[in-house]
């Protein structure tokens, strides 16, 4: 008698999930709907170490989140990006 309860306590449990999964209790799936996101750019070329921190804490200070930076000491050039 108690593997009767047991199995129809188990089936009660599957079926409560099937239930769940089917309906709008289930946490829903990530779909890429609408729109993709759009980015602004912002790039600004250094000419010494101290005008890269300079300008760079001040776009940060602005949310922009630097992507890349290139060159060599004396010119280089850094670019950030933030959300639209």
């Amino acid at each position: 008698m108690r593997q009767f309860w047991l199995g129809l306590g188990l089936l009660a449990v599957f079926a409560a999930g099937c239930v769940a999964g089917a309906s709008k209790l289930a946490v829903p799936k990530a779909r890429a709907e609408g729109e993709a996101q759009r980015w602004a750019y912002f790039c600004f070329e250094a000419t010494s170490e101290q005008d890269l921190n300079d300008k760079a804490n001040a776009a940060g200070a602005q949310a922009w989140q630097m992507v890349s930076g290139t060159g060599q000491l004396g010119s280089s050039v850094w670019c950030f990006k933030r959300p639209r």
